[in-house]
């Protein structure tokens, strides 16, 4: 079992991994977890910066503790992104993602010429790394030129 910092550690793992495809986004939650954690990150330190800023500068129209508050939940968002990636890059995949998987991974393997170790039960995480091995050989859009599948 992992403890919470283990998954945060791994969600941001996972975000690095998975593709920034935006033909995933029609296909997996994830490109839409990863895309808002992403967009999380660079937004939320600007809020904060702001937000007690304008306590600092005019104390009688914005009360300390609101401001406070509203930082701490800013910093959540990006921390709830990560969760969400790190359980999620654990996850097995269902039933119905193997076939188009192992067809990926064959047609990979088959380009490559390096036969990789087979996965017996596949998890999210393998799926990004799949993916990003995809992307950089079939290029941007080789699902839909089905060059791959």
């Amino acid at each position: 079992m992992y403890s919470f910092f283990d998954v945060i550690r791994e969600g941001g793992r996972y975000l690095k991994i998975w593709p920034k495809q935006s033909a995933l986004n029609c296909l997996f939650v994830d490109s839409k977890i990863a895309l808002y954690t992403r967009l999380s990150i660079k937004i939320t330190p600007a809020f904060i910066a702001l937000s007690l800023g304008l306590t600092v500068t005019f104390p009688a129209l914005f009360n300390p503790l609101v401001s406070v508050t509203f930082s701490l939940f800013l910093l959540g968002l990006p921390i709830q992104g990560f969760y969400w990636l790190g359980k999620r890059s654990q996850q097995l995949l269902p039933q119905k993602l193997l076939p188009w998987f192992m067809a990926i991974k064959n047609k990979l393997s088959v380009k490559n010429k390096a036969e990789q170790a087979m996965i017996q039960h596949p998890c999210y995480l393998d799926l990004a790394k799949l993916l990003q091995q995809a992307f950089k050989l079939g290029g941007d859009d080789f699902l839909q030129n089905h060059e791959l599948i």
